[in-house]
């Protein structure tokens, strides 16, 4: 019996690890069994870490998109269905890949097809990121180079998925609406709050009954996609700290100083944050922090308490400069807060780089039938 294949791609901070948990919630609580499977450039991701705590059965493939590792996706595929038998996997594809359709679900209906029904590509988008490409030009925006990227996304959509309605007003989002169905006529324009749950069942009724996938053909050229991505710096962390008794410990007060200070030089030498995630967990409790634009307030998680001597900071950046400017901007951050709130800290891992250009295992130029 086939399993039902959601492929969630989207731009960086579009918010598709919300929608992929809300969304496997949500079949779970009609009775189905659910997997998700998360994916990154790099290793020790917060979605991972995220879908976990959500106790959801979770697989990652790391060190490259799905199509870069299309055969770590597929034993990952297999893996889920043998352990779990899942009724419905979500998979939600790195934030800087596209050309979906031809590298992933094309290749998995023809040469998995009997395995997996593989719902229509849905790419989940945030306002924010539409109204910075189409809007005056006040804020610190990407590189064409970048842009190329989200457009393309874009435009192989079976479904665009207008997340974060919550956060803007009515007429905003009807105009973006109809922006989007001008600009990509083909696509099939659903409006949602993943945070809130607006218009969610929606979304997976769209997932169930709607019979196309990855049946559009893209016209990109890949020497721009890999010029996109190598713009941008990708730097994944792991932070141990710990704290002496008499020294009480606010985890939301260092995550605010620790977001300032980071804030500050990104804003001085003008990066364009893709998207930025903090974590500082114990053993009892956790606070997330995420932005996605520079300049942007931060939105939080917190599960309370955040107690203890001991926390665990895992901290995820995608932003465009280079790696290694990135690299000493967070270094001088966590000495600074870090001396300033009396915290013994230990860096056990650390990575920053920029993509290397995207090779897909398969490419298949027309549609499985």
């Amino acid at each position: 019996m086939s399993v039902k294949l959601v492929l969630l791609g989207g731009f960086l901070g579009a918010g598709k690890t919300t929608t992929l948990i809300r969304a496997a919630h949500m079949f779970q609580s009609a009775g189905q069994n659910v997997a998700v499977i998360t994916n990154d450039q790099g290793t020790e991701l917060i979605d991972t870490e995220l879908s976990r705590l959500n106790e959801l059965n979770t697989e990652e493939v790391t060190g490259g998109c799905f199509c870069c590792r299309f055969n770590e996706l597929y034993d990952k595929l297999i893996s889920l269905k043998s352990q779990f038998r899942p009724d419905v996997i979500i998979a939600e594809a790195v934030g800087s890949c596209t050309d979906l359709a031809a590298t992933v679900i094309r290749p998995l209906k023809q040469y998995y097809g009997k395995e997996f029904d593989v719902a229509p590509l849905t790419v989940v988008v945030d306002p924010g990121r539409i109204l910075s490409e189409i809007g005056p030009k006040e804020k610190i925006n990407f590189s064409r180079s970048v842009s190329y990227i989200f457009d393309k996304q874009l435009s192989e959509a079976d479904i665009i998925a207008l997340n974060k309605i919550d956060k803007y007003e009515e007429r905003c989002i009807n105009d973006l609406e109809d922006y989007l169905q001008k600009r990509y006529p083909t696509a099939v324009i659903h409006t949602f709050s993943a945070h809130r749950g607006d218009n969610m069942e929606r979304l997976l009724d769209l997932w169930r009954t709607l019979n196309i996938s990855g049946e559009k053909a893209l016209d990109i050229d890949y020497d721009k996609y890999a010029q996109g991505e190598a713009k941008l710096a990708w730097l994944n962390s792991l932070i141990d700290l710990s704290v002496d008794e008499a020294n009480h410990f606010d985890a939301k007060l260092w995550m605010h100083m620790f977001l300032d200070k980071l804030h500050e030089h990104f804003l001085r030498e003008k990066m364009a944050i893709a998207h930025l995630k903090v974590y500082v967990g114990s053993d009892n409790g956790f606070i997330k922090a995420s932005i996605v634009e520079t300049g942007d307030t931060p939105t939080y998680i917190v599960k309370e308490p955040v107690n203890g001597q001991e926390f665990r900071v895992v901290i995820n950046i995608r932003i465009e400069t280079e790696p290694e400017l990135l690299s000493l901007v967070v270094a001088d951050a966590l000495a600074i807060v870090n001396k300033e709130m009396k915290v013994k800290w230990k860096q056990t891992y650390h990575e920053c780089f920029s993509p290397l250009p995207p090779n897909p295992t398969h490419r298949l130029r027309v549609a499985a039938k």
